[in-house]
């Protein structure tokens, strides 16, 4: 038997690591499939991807032969996109003469129709439904048996996925597989149905009576465990429904990744990364909310994308920003072919970007790709619950209104974010990147060796939790919490006696860079420069991102708001040299810069 599970343990880890070998180089890839005028000019360019869609029909060829021949001929890979797009997307895709969100659109005019249905609130399809999965996991496995000999960067389950319309707040999914299974993922959360009453306040007599409660409801309700709960629920069955795919692609390859695309900000549709970022080999990413960073810490094995359709500075320096902070390739998004022109020439995005994509897909891209992270031993706690809560006591005012809201108001809530903003931006402008801790994680184990662990807007919090974090403070850690206090448990009840107050509490004017430093300093986490404001004082305005190169330290830095000049200081004389330009800058202690408004500061410090 230990044979067996020594034998499967290996051949898991050498699947694992053959997935890896195929990303060993930052991949630049434009969505707009080329043309074979255009591929000489995009390879020139160090642009050596696309894409292809998939055949979601029945019916006609799996392989557009054609294109793949064009591509191969001009040594252009490509991933397959869209594959599954109509089932993680079903309310946000593409289809002719209607909106993207068509489908939900219609869902919200029917609940206004009818407030009282719950129809309005069944999703087409569930993400719970066995016989519609097995549809789509058929499909995968089909797509990917076909494709296979081509060997394509990945398969797309989907695009701007989600359970409703993008990282929309909306009551899916009251059908009944997903009510079956939320019944059964109950189990899991209570040890029986007199605990799971006493949390809810109420009273069923068997598990098969028990039915969630939608967002009106909890907004009038003084206890909202009903609905947190089924929103966690919902939460689990859109990430087993992306692994469901995963699986599949896996089963009919298992050297194939599996993707997917436009992942949203953290919070409502599905998108807890706790629980998501492990789902999926790839995840093209829109970077908000602290989203690419949770991602990163939940999977470190996540082979993180991100899309590019800015020009000019601005769009170089969001592609910098994203490869520093831990993206292994781009997505260009090229409608009017200003990178490349009809006619084969280069066009005037694709003159500005040339260094750039040069810069990336050298060795500077390859020291960003495989130089690790600068891990200090600082944490964040992401909690789900607490956005949940946090969410519905901003929202609980308005009623139904929230049935009304579009996919874009869920960015714009910033208030339920913005203590999470302050904390992750006075790290980085230590040089401490982000990294998360889940609540679950903390209750088991994920505390150890850490020194501080940061509670933003942490209102719900578990005992199991709140326990591990007691125990991580009284065995010398740091426990920083800023703005709100828990008051409610982690399924939205509120606490008759609230945990004790954390180490030291700031208040959100308090969350600066200078504070945090102190605070880091405090508990014995030095990040080993300092960078200076022209006046002496810390700078408050440039991000910072720390790499070991064996015994280099490699920092990139960008102004906050483009350029600027900042002095860096280090705690002894070291030699630096200029990466991008390979410019020995000398051996120092402190070295003036101005930085570039796009292109950031690339430093190597010390000997290798």
């Amino acid at each position: 038997m230990r044979r067996v599970l020594a034998a499967s343990v290996a051949l898991l880890l050498g699947v694992t690591c053959a997935r890896a070998e195929s990303w060993r180089h930052f991949r630049i890839m434009i969505w707009q499939t080329p043309t074979a005028v255009q591929i000489a000019a995009l390879k020139r360019l160090g642009v050596d991807g696309t894409k292809l869609i998939a055949n979601r029909s029945e019916h006609g060829k799996l392989v557009d032969a054609g294109a793949a021949k064009v591509l191969r001929a001009g040594g252009m890979r490509w991933y397959v996109e869209n594959i599954a797009t109509d089932f993680y997307a079903a309310y946000h895709r593409w289809q002719p003469s209607v909106p993207v969100n068509a489908a939900f659109l219609a869902a919200q005019r029917a609940h206004a129709a009818d407030p009282s249905s719950l129809a309005p609130f069944v999703r087409h399809p569930s993400l719970s439904d066995r016989a519609e999965l097995a549809v789509i996991t058929a499909r995968l496995r089909r797509t990917v048996r076909a494709w296979a000999p081509y060997r394509p960067l990945f398969y797309s389950l989907g695009d701007e996925t989600g359970i409703a319309d993008l990282a929309a707040n909306w009551d899916f999914d009251f059908s009944p597989a997903s009510l079956a299974g939320f019944r059964l993922w109950l189990h899991g959360q209570y040890r029986n149905l007199a605990a799971l009453n006493a949390e809810w306040d109420t009273d069923y007599a068997d598990w098969e009576a028990i039915r969630p409660i939608t967002t009106t409801a909890a907004m009038a309700r003084g206890n909202a465990a009903p609905w947190s709960d089924f929103k966690a629920w919902m939460d689990t069955s859109f990430a087993r429904a992306v692994r469901t795919g995963t699986e599949a692609v896996h089963a009919a390859d298992p050297q194939a990744l599996a993707a997917i695309e436009g992942a949203q900000i953290p919070g409502w549709g599905g998108y807890d990364y706790a629980k998501l970022a492990d789902a999926v080999d790839v995840m093209e990413i829109y970077d908000a909310g602290g989203n690419l960073a949770m991602a990163r810490s939940f999977n470190p094995n996540l082979i993180l994308l991100t899309t590019s359709a800015e020009t000019g500075p601005t769009g170089i320096r969001h592609i910098w920003r994203e490869a520093l902070r831990g993206t292994r390739g781009l997505i260009l998004w090229d409608d009017d072919h200003a990178i490349v022109q009809a006619d084969g020439r280069i066009g005037p995005r694709g003159r500005e970007d040339a260094a750039t994509f040069a810069a990336l897909r050298g060795p500077v891209g390859d020291l960003l790709l495989h130089a690790p992270r600068v891990a200090e031993p600082v944490a964040i706690l992401a909690s789900q619950a607490s956005f949940r809560m946090r969410w519905l006591a901003e929202h609980r005012a308005e009623g139904d209104a929230w049935t009304r809201h579009s996919a874009a108001d869920a960015w714009d809530d910033r208030t339920l974010r913005a203590g999470l903003d302050r904390v992750t931006t006075a790290l980085r402008r230590n040089g401490v990147m982000s990294r998360f801790v889940s609540e679950d994680g903390a209750a088991h184990g994920g505390l150890r060796g850490l020194r501080v662990l940061i509670l933003p807007d942490v209102v719900a919090l578990s005992p199991q939790a709140a326990a591990a974090i007691a125990r991580f403070a009284a065995h010398g850690g740091l426990v920083i919490a800023t703005g709100e206090s828990v008051r409610f448990d982690a399924h939205g009840r509120r606490l008759a006696k609230p945990p004790p107050e954390p180490g030291v509490r700031l208040a959100d004017a308090d969350v600066t860079p200078a504070r945090l430093r102190a605070l880091l300093a405090r508990a014995g986490v030095h990040p080993g420069f300092r960078l200076a404001a022209p006046d002496g004082t810390l700078a408050s305005d440039v991000d910072a991102y720390a790499r070991r190169d064996g015994g280099r330290l490699v920092l990139g830095l960008q102004g906050a708001a483009g350029g600027g000049r900042v002095t860096l200081h280090l705690p002894a004389p070291q030699p630096i040299t200029d990466v991008l330009t390979g410019r020995n800058l000398g051996r120092t202690d402190q070295l003036a810069l101005t930085l570039d408004p796009a292109v950031p500061t690339l430093l190597a410090i010390g000997a290798r």
